[in-house]
């Protein structure tokens, strides 16, 4: 896994990669956001074990969470 940068992950969208978002919040704050990111793939943290599958390996992918 490599860091990076909010600025690096703006960068990839303006210029049109395909970015996999992984919305790793848990239930509890996930669901009292008003904020969510459109075509994120949910992965609660205490599943992540079991949906490590569901991770685009042809992308970038950035993981986060609060």
């Amino acid at each position: 896994m490599t860091k990076t940068s909010v600025e690096d992950v703006k960068s990839r969208l303006d210029r049109g990669d395909d970015v996999a978002i992984i919305d790793s919040r848990s239930d509890d704050a996930w669901s009292k956001s008003d904020v969510k990111a459109v075509g994120a793939i949910r992965i609660p943290p205490d599943e992540a074990a079991e949906h490590i599958a569901d991770v685009p390996r042809d992308r970038f992918a950035v993981v986060y969470c609060t």
